[in-house]
């Protein structure tokens, strides 16, 4: 029983990995969440100083999606992913080869321009992830704020 269970199971993952550009998105979603909630976090540990803390997010001439998280006077950490064919917009705008966008957050740890914003990763899925005014990152199935 436990065997028909997992075989079961593991058939429906199967579904996340049987395409790159799939796979791609899922993956990048991850990292752009992650990089934006240390963003925040080291916005939080470091307000006593009104450097800013940004991240941006670009298409780069390879063809990966980077998402580079500064803090100003510091260096910076890069994460890159493979876009496999995949597309990226940030508020309805898709980035195009080279282009890209900042998000900054000031040293409330909420974003400097005081807006929300939505990140979409579309491929063989779609994936949202949501920038609230308050410099919270998550991932929406629904719309974003």
């Amino acid at each position: 029983m436990v065997i028909v269970l997992i075989g079961i199971l593991s058939y429906g993952a199967a579904s996340l990995y049987s395409s790159r550009d799939g796979f791609a998105g899922f993956i990048a979603k991850d990292q752009l969440i992650s990089s934006g909630l240390l963003a925040q976090q080291v916005a939080m540990g470091m307000s006593a100083t009104s450097d800013p803390v940004s991240l941006k997010v670009e298409r780069d001439d390879d063809d990966f999606w980077v998402f580079t998280l500064t803090k100003a006077g510091l260096a910076s950490i890069d994460s890159f992913q493979d876009s496999s064919g995949s597309s990226i917009s940030v508020d309805g705008t898709t980035l195009s080869l080279d282009s890209s966008h900042t998000f900054t957050w000031n040293s409330n740890a909420s974003l400097s321009d005081g807006a929300n914003h939505h990140v979409y990763f579309v491929g063989t899925n779609t994936y949202r992830v949501c920038f609230s005014a308050s410099g919270y990152v998550y991932e929406s199935q629904v719309a974003c704020p």
